[in-house]
């Protein structure tokens, strides 16, 4: 009979083993799988000696005693948790910064350096012991949504990270700064305050990034820079549901103070300036994805995590590994397993208007290589300069394999245009309202006071008056939107006019016209703080890109059809243009678009190439 053990369920067989092993180790850790839960039993010193003793010759009751002693002297020697968070996680993040002050200390004693029981306890285990089982503890944590983290080791770390004794202190900050107001300035007070202004969680990340086994710490930070994120986003929906109902206004008061998420944002700032630095494209590898050599788990990342064109089958798999076509991907040494962003490209002897042109896809005789997916996999790398560097190291590989390359595009999707579109109709008839509203008023008052109504732009009155003999009502922009609504209303005859106007094939050439015109407005005109509001052209354009053709029905999938009513867009990378265009961007704004764009602008369609 094993009282302890029978607490926590049954033992796998090979918990013998490792219990062996961990009676010669100093400090280790161990998961015990048992049948009702997963169990983090400590060893240290003799206990797991002891342990498989008691199981195989005597009774467990002195090995109870054992831990008993063992646990109350850890209790003893437990870091002061009086800035919060008592889960494992918590705790040895306090060691290790306790590590860092008691090497401090060693430099330069201070008067809040660890005491001298817990530099004992601190002694048994090793910096790189002590960080990667920290590392480890923390990946092992279960994901999930921040709505349910209360209580939760994740939300009790984050909440220690933006405690006073690890975030910036600005009583510190302000004293210094009110001392070096009574005398000159020197170098040592620049940089006193340089190193108060730091967060001291920082730190603690650099000691872990340099220490940790296996690179630990790099996928610690991007796991952590996730969770915050997802916390960032969370609360930004707490605040926005606060202004609607009192459900919101409790969550939002259980959840943060006033400045609360301005903290978080701060950190995960900070988390992602170093991350920039660790994921540089000097230590990214660049490699090519085959169905014939590259590891099944890779693979299967990459079919499962297709994020602009969803794998439809096995098949389709292969013939995006196939001839004409390639994968490449981004490693990082720290993550050997793991692409951290791919694209899949097409070789062809033309620029294409339409997915379907990248069945042409051919080696032989290729002039043009077309970017059709890119894809990042990790969340919280988001905001890394990762695609940039991709597509860049991609063009050289291109270029050295196949010498006929002259052209090299992008068949790129537009994301959100009907969302944008929807909520343009719906401001425009707000807008009407108004000017109807307002035109009544002036009649009554006897004066002529007119109000310009919201976003009456974007169409014009002649295309308006189109869009009134397609579907023969005054609210036409109501019933495009609800036509637009369906992913299927290119083919289905339900969607024809609904007045007889002519048959399917008539509508979706009658439409042409007007939804070109509004992609071109969307993606040349709209901007907010003078950048395009499509996120994927932002991203081109960055890279320096230019607009170059709009493509009507040029993805007739159901999510094509759901989010840009079938329309594609290419952006061209002129290999000797691209540091000028982005120059012109990152100062002005400037978006270089050619006619095959702005010729929609005007209501007339050019689909010649430019």
């Amino acid at each position: 009979n094993m009282p302890f053990f029978r607490r926590y369920g049954s033992i796998m067989a090979r918990s013998v083993s490792v219990v062996k092993r961990s009676g010669r180790q100093q400090g280790t850790r161990r998961i015990w799988k048992c049948r009702n839960s997963s169990i983090a039993m400590p060893f240290t010193g003799n206990i797991g000696s002891a342990v498989l003793s008691a199981h195989h010759t005597r009774s467990f009751h002195a090995t109870t005693e054992t831990f008993s002693e063992w646990n109350s002297n850890r209790i003893s020697q437990a870091p002061n948790t009086s800035e919060g968070g008592s889960c494992v996680v918590c705790q040895l993040f306090r060691e290790i910064g306790d590590r860092i002050e008691l090497a401090d200390r060693d430099r330069k004693p201070t008067a809040n350096a660890p005491s001298e029981s817990a530099s004992n306890s601190m002694q048994r285990k090793s910096v790189a012991s002590l960080t990667s089982e920290f590392c480890e503890t923390y990946l092992s944590l279960p994901d999930k949504h921040p709505s349910s983290w209360e209580n939760d080791p994740k939300q009790e770390f984050i909440d220690l990270l933006l405690n006073k004794k690890y975030d910036v202190n600005e009583e510190s900050i302000l004293s210094a700064m009110d001392n070096v107001h009574s005398r000159s300035l020197r170098t040592a007070d620049i940089l006193r305050i340089r190193g108060l202004c730091t967060p001291q969680y920082e730190c603690i990340f650099h000691y872990i990034l340099g220490s940790a086994q296996q690179d630990l710490g790099v996928a610690f930070l991007v796991k952590l820079r996730r969770d915050i994120r997802d916390v960032i986003h969370f609360r930004k929906f707490i605040q926005q549901k606060e202004k609607h109902d009192e459900e919101g206004k409790q969550q939002s008061k259980d959840l943060t103070g006033p400045n609360h998420l301005i903290k978080l944002q701060t950190l995960e700032r900070n988390i992602k300036t170093i991350l920039t630095s660790l994921f540089r494209p000097g230590v990214l590898n660049l490699q090519r994805i085959t169905y014939q050599e590259t590891p099944a788990s890779i693979i299967e990342q990459i079919a499962f995590k297709e994020a602009v064109h969803p794998l439809q089958s096995l098949q389709d798999l292969r013939t995006r590994l196939g001839p004409g076509r390639r994968c490449f991907a981004f490693f990082h040494p720290a993550l050997p397993n793991k692409p951290l962003v791919f694209v899949h490209v097409a070789l062809l002897q033309e620029i294409p208007k339409s997915m379907s042109d990248l069945q042409y896809a051919t080696e032989s005789n290729a002039t043009c290589a077309t970017f059709y997916s890119i894809t990042s996999t990790e969340p919280g790398l988001a905001g890394v300069e990762l695609g940039n560097h991709l597509i860049k190291s991609v063009v050289h590989v291109l270029q050295n394999e196949y010498p006929t390359l002259t052209s090299f595009c992008t068949l790129s999707p537009i994301p959100k245009f009907n969302n944008w579109l929807e909520g343009k109709i719906v401001r425009y008839h707000e807008g009407l309202l108004k000017k109807q509203q307002s035109k009544q008023d002036s009649e009554d008052n006897g004066s002529d006071s007119p109000l310009r109504f919201m976003d009456d732009g974007f169409l014009h009155p002649s295309e308006l008056q189109q869009l009134q003999s397609i579907f023969s009502s005054e609210s036409s922009l109501l019933d495009l939107l609800e036509t637009l609504k369906s992913p299927t209303w290119h083919t289905s005859a339900s969607t024809s006019t609904n007045k007889g106007e002519g048959s399917v094939s008539t509508l979706v050439g009658k439409l042409q016209p007007v939804l070109m015109k509004l992609a071109a407005y969307y993606l040349t005109i709209e901007r907010h703080h003078g950048r395009p509001l499509c996120p994927v052209a932002k991203f081109h354009i960055r890279n320096g890109a230019e607009m170059y053709r709009l493509n009507y029905m040029a993805d007739t999938s159901s999510k094509g059809m759901r989010n840009s009513c079938g329309l594609m867009i290419n952006y061209r990378y002129l290999l000797d243009e691209i540091e000028t265009n982005r120059v012109k961007y990152e100062i002005n704004g400037d978006v270089v678009a050619r006619d095959g764009v702005k010729c929609w602008l005007n209501g007339v369609g050019n689909n010649e190439e430019n």
